[in-house]
C-alpha cells in the first residue's frame, strides 16, 4: 500500500515539473552574423548565454560566410551551435554596393526560403547582445500582424519623405504604438519578436528596401543618421529603414518595448532588462574598467593554452581581462533610488563582461587539451561569474519592489495592475502592492556543468605536472564534449579535412617562457592585428596612414594634449559640466564606424568622452600633404607672379628708354646743364670707380631728365629708366586737377598728346575758363529753346516755318 502511495507521488511530482516545463511557449532565438574571427567570439558568448538564460524553446546562428571562408571555417566554431549557413551578400548584386549590413536581411531569408522554425515565434538577436533573462509569449504578448521591438526613435524617415519616395502605397498610420501618427513604417530596432509567418513574408522586401535606402540620393537629407548629411553619403542605417519600410509593406506592425534591452552602462529605470547589447563603450565609475567590443577585432578565441595575459588592456586570446568582484562594489544607501540604479547598472556590467568570460572557458573546456592553466583561469572565472549573477539576482529580489516606471503610479489608479498584471508585476510591484505576494522568475544560473569538467581536468593534472609550461600537460586527452549541434550549411562544399588551425594564427613554435617582454609581445600582436582585422579597404588605408605616422609628430601630439589637460581645455571640448550625454555617444558611435585601426579607435573614444570629435591620422596626413601641395603652388604663384612683373617692368623701362631718346632731338631747356650735372654726379655715384667718361656717357643719355637714372641689364647694356611713372611721361597731370602740375618748372609748358586743335586749346584752359564757356553754352541753348518750340508749333499746324 505505502508503495502504491509512493508510486503515484512520483508520478504527481513528475507531472508537476513537466507542466512547468511546458508553462512557457517555446521560442525559436535567431542571431545573426557572419563568419570572420571578431564574430566568433561574439557568437561563442550568445550561445552560452541562452543557455543561462532559461530561455524556452532552440537557439539558431544564421551565419552569412563566403565560400572559401566556410571551407576552412573552424570546426570547433561550426559544432558549437545550431548554425545554418548562408552565402555572403556584403556586396549587393543588384547595385554593387558595399555594405556589411545587407547580410542580415540575406541571413533570414535564405535561412527561412529553405527551413520552417520548429516554433511559432521568432526573436531576432545580433550576435553582440547577451540573453540574461527569457522573453516570453504570454508576457510580451506578440502576435501575427503586430510584432515587438525596441524604440528608435532617430529613425526621422519613416515619417517625411523618405517613406513617400518608398512606400507611398502605405497609409499612414494613426496610432503611436511605435512612432509618431502619420509614420507609414515602425521605428523600431534591436530586437524583433515576430511571428515566423511575418518575418518569412517581409524578409525579401527587407534586403530589397535596403539597397533602395542605401542608394537614394536623398537619404542623406531623410534618413536622420547623422554620419550621412552630404550629397552622396550613404547612410550606414539603411538596413534598419530596409527592415520597417518591408515589414509595412506586408502589414506587419510593431509595438515598442522600452525596457528588455538596455547598454551596459546605463541605467534601467523602466525596468529589468533581459537583453544587454554591449555595442558601446561601457565603465565603471571610479573603478580602472573598461570595455569595447572594437577593441578586439583580432581576439581568437579557439586558441587553447598557454595564454600570454601580460599584455594589459588588449588580450588577443583566452579571456578578456576581469573586471572587478561584485562584493568590491561600494555599497547603495537602501533608501536612495538613485543609489540602487547606480549600483544596479554597475552589478549588471559586471555581469555583462563575466558573462563572456564563463563562456570562452566553457568553450574552451570542450574543446582544449587539459592544462593547469586553463584550470586555474576558468575556475577563477566561473567563480566570478556566479558571483556576478548571484549579486544581481539579490538585487532584483530585494530592491525589485519598487515603481521602475515614473508613470506606474498613474496606471495602478487606473486599474492596470489588474489588467495588465504580468507587466504591472514585472515593473511596478510597489504601486500594485505585490512586493510579497508574487514570486519573480529567475533563470537557473548553475555552472554544475562546467565545473565537473574542471574537476575532470584536476585528476588529469599529476601533482608534479601542476606547473604551467610544463610539456606533459599538453599530452592529456581531450575531455568528452556533449553532442555536437546541427549544421545546416547551404553550401555542398564541406569543410576541409584534417587539422583545422585557429583561423589567422599561424602554427605555434615551442615557448620557453610564457610572458615575453611587453615590446615583443606587442610587435607579434601588432602583426597580428594586421593579418587578423577584418575590416574594410578603408581601415586598411588608414592602417597604413597611422604606421606612416612619425614618433616625433606623435609625442608632439602628446605634448599638445598634456598641455591642452593643464589649461583645461582639449580641443573644442567643454567642461565636464557642460559635455552633453548625447553628443558624447553620438561621437562614439562616430569612432565605431569610421572603422579606425585600434589604437586610433581607442584615442577616438578617450576624445569622445571629453566631447571632441577626433581626427585620424589619415585625416591629418591627407591635410598636410594638402597644406603642402597649397604651399607649393602657392610658391610657384609667386614666382610665376614676379617673373611677370619683371617682364612688364622690362617692356616699361623699354617704352622709358624710347620716349626718353625722342625727347632728347627736342631743343634743351636753360636748365638742360644743370640737370646734366647732377646726372653726372649720380651716374658717378652709380657707377662706383667706372671713371668719368662713363658718367659722361650716363648724364648725356638721361638728356637732362633730372628724374632720370642709369641702370646696368644682366646682359650688360645701360638702360636709361625715369624714375617717372609712364603716365607722367605721356601726360604730367590731370586737366581737372591743377595741384598735380609740377613744382619743379611752373613755367614750363607741359607735355601733352598729339591730337586736334581743340584738344590742345582745352588743354591749355584752366578749370574756371572751362567752366565759363560750358555756363555759356548751355544760357545760349535755354535761349533758342522756345524758338525751337514755336517753330515745331506752326509746322504741325501746317503753318510756313522760314
Amino acid at each position: 500500500m505505502y508503495r502504491l502511495w509512493g508510486a503515484l507521488g512520483a508520478l504527481l511530482l513528475l507531472g508537476w515539473a513537466a507542466a512547468e516545463e511546458t508553462k512557457h511557449q517555446g521560442v525559436t532565438v535567431a542571431f545573426l552574423t557572419d563568419c570572420k574571427m571578431y564574430s566568433d567570439w561574439q557568437s561563442v558568448a550568445m550561445a552560452f548565454s541562452f543557455k543561462m538564460s532559461g530561455q524556452p524553446g532552440d537557439v539558431i546562428r544564421v551565419m552569412c560566410c563566403g565560400e572559401e571562408e566556410y571551407k576552412k571555417y573552424n570546426k570547433g566554431l561550426l559544432n558549437m551551435v545550431t548554425t545554418w549557413v548562408a552565402p555572403d551578400a556584403s556586396r549587393s548584386k543588384r547595385n554593387g554596393d558595399h555594405y556589411a549590413a545587407y547580410n542580415k536581411p540575406e541571413a533570414v531569408l535564405d535561412w527561412l526560403d529553405h527551413k520552417v522554425p520548429e516554433n511559432e515565434y521568432v526573436l531576432v538577436l545580433d550576435s553582440d547582445m547577451i540573453l540574461r533573462r527569457p522573453f516570453f509569449i504570454e508576457v510580451m504578448k506578440p502576435k501575427k500582424g503586430l510584432a515587438v521591438g525596441a524604440r528608435y526613435t532617430y529613425m526621422i524617415g519613416v515619417a517625411n519623405e523618405l517613406a513617400v519616395r518608398h512606400i507611398p502605397h502605405v497609409a499612414p498610420r494613426n496610432d503611436t504604438l511605435a512612432g509618431p501618427f502619420g509614420r507609414r513604417a515602425d521605428q523600431v530596432g534591436g530586437f524583433f519578436f515576430i511571428h515566423r509567418d511575418d518575418l518569412k513574408a517581409m524578409s525579401h522586401d527587407w534586403l530589397k528596401f535596403s539597397e533602395d535606402v542605401r542608394v537614394d540620393d536623398q537619404a542623406y537629407r531623410l534618413s536622420g543618421d547623422v554620419y550621412a548629411i552630404h550629397p552622396g553619403d550613404r547612410p550606414w542605417i539603411s538596413e534598419m529603414y530596409g527592415y520597417a519600410f518591408g515589414a509595412a509593406n506586408h502589414d506587419v506592425w510593431h509595438k515598442w518595448d522600452t525596457f528588455s534591452m538596455i547598454y551596459p552602462g546605463y541605467e534601467p529605470h523602466e525596468g529589468i532588462p533581459k537583453l544587454m547589447h554591449y555595442g558601446l563603450l561601457f565603465e565603471l565609475p571610479g573603478k580602472k574598467f573598461s570595455f569595447d567590443k572594437h577593441w578586439h577585432y583580432d581576439f581568437d578565441v579557439t586558441k587553447c593554452p598557454p595564454w600570454d595575459f601580460s599584455q594589459v588592456g588588449h588580450r588577443t586570446h583566452g579571456i578578456f581581462e576581469h573586471p572587478p568582484w561584485a562584493h568590491e562594489l561600494p555599497k547603495f544607501e537602501e533608501n536612495s533610488e538613485n543609489g540602487f540604479m547606480g549600483y544596479y547598472r554597475d552589478v549588471l556590467a559586471i555581469e555583462t563582461a563575466e558573462t563572456m568570460n564563463a563562456a570562452f572557458c566553457d568553450y574552451h573546456l570542450r574543446h582544449c587539451p587539459p592544462s593547469q592553466q586553463l584550470y586555474d583561469v576558468c575556475k577563477e572565472t566561473f567563480k566570478r561569474y556566479n558571483e556576478a549573477r548571484q549579486y544581481t539576482k539579490e538585487a532584483e529580489m530585494k530592491y525589485d519592489c519598487q515603481n521602475f516606471h515614473p508613470k506606474c503610479a498613474d496606471w495602478a489608479k487606473d486599474g492596470e495592475c489588474d489588467k495588465n498584471h504580468d507587466y504591472m508585476t514585472e515593473n511596478c510591484r510597489k504601486a500594485c502592492n505585490r512586493c510579497g505576494s508574487t514570486e519573480k522568475y529567475f533563470p537557473v544560473t548553475t555552472t554544475d556543468e562546467q565545473e565537473m569538467m574542471l574537476e575532470e581536468i584536476l585528476k588529469k593534472l599529476k601533482p608534479d605536472q601542476a606547473q604551467a609550461g610544463d610539456p606533459e600537460l599538453h599530452k592529456a586527452t581531450v575531455p568528452k564534449s556533449i553532442k555536437s549541434p546541427d549544421i545546416i550549411p547551404k553550401h555542398t562544399e564541406e569543410p576541409v579535412e584534417g587539422k583545422v588551425i585557429p583561423r589567422n594564427i599561424s602554427p605555434e613554435e615551442p615557448k620557453k617562457d610564457l610572458s615575453p617582454p611587453a615590446g615583443a609581445t606587442a610587435k607579434v600582436e601588432e602583426k597580428k592585428a594586421e593579418a587578423q582585422t577584418d575590416t574594410k579597404a578603408d581601415t586598411k588605408t588608414e592602417t597604413k596612414a597611422a604606421e606612416t605616422t612619425t614618433k616625433a609628430a606623435e609625442e608632439e601630439e602628446e605634448k599638445k594634449d598634456e598641455e591642452a589637460k593643464a589649461e583645461g581645455v582639449k580641443g573644442h571640448a567643454t567642461t565636464e559640466e557642460g559635455i552633453n550625454d548625447e553628443a558624447v555617444n553620438a561621437l562614439m558611435a562616430r569612432c565605431y564606424k569610421l572603422e579606425l585601426p585600434l589604437e586610433e579607435t581607442k584615442a577616438c573614444v578617450e576624445a569622445a568622452k571629453e566631447g571632441t570629435e577626433y581626427t585620424s591620422a589619415l585625416t591629418k596626413a591627407k591635410a598636410e600633404e594638402e597644406a603642402k601641395k597649397a604651399t607649393e603652388k602657392a610658391a610657384m604663384d609667386a614666382q610665376r607672379a614676379a617673373k611677370e612683373k619683371e617682364e612688364a617692368e622690362a617692356k616699361k623701362d623699354q617704352a622709358k628708354h624710347r620716349l626718353i631718346k625722342d625727347q632728347a632731338t627736342k631743343p634743351k631747356s636753360t636748365k638742360g646743364k644743370a640737370h646734366k650735372a647732377k646726372a653726372i654726379k649720380l651716374a658717378a655715384d652709380a657707377e662706383g670707380e667706372g671713371g668719368a667718361d662713363a658718367a659722361s656717357d650716363a648724364a648725356a643719355d638721361t638728356d637732362g631728365d633730372p628724374t632720370a637714372e642709369v641702370v646696368t641689364g644682366e646682359d650688360g647694356v645701360k638702360v636709361v629708366r625715369s624714375k617717372k611713372t609712364e603716365s607722367e611721361a605721356v601726360l604730367s597731370h590731370d586737366i581737372e586737377d591743377l595741384s598735380l602740375t609740377h613744382k619743379a618748372d611752373k613755367h614750363a609748358a607741359p607735355v601733352t598728346e598729339g591730337g586736334s586743335w581743340s584738344s590742345g586749346l582745352i588743354s591749355r584752359m584752366s578749370n574756371w575758363q572751362t567752366l565759363v564757356i560750358w555756363l555759356f553754352v548751355v544760357l545760349a541753348f535755354l535761349a533758342i529753346l522756345p524758338r525751337i518750340a514755336k517753330m515745331r508749333r506752326r509746322q504741325r499746324s501746317g503753318m510756313r516755318t522760314e
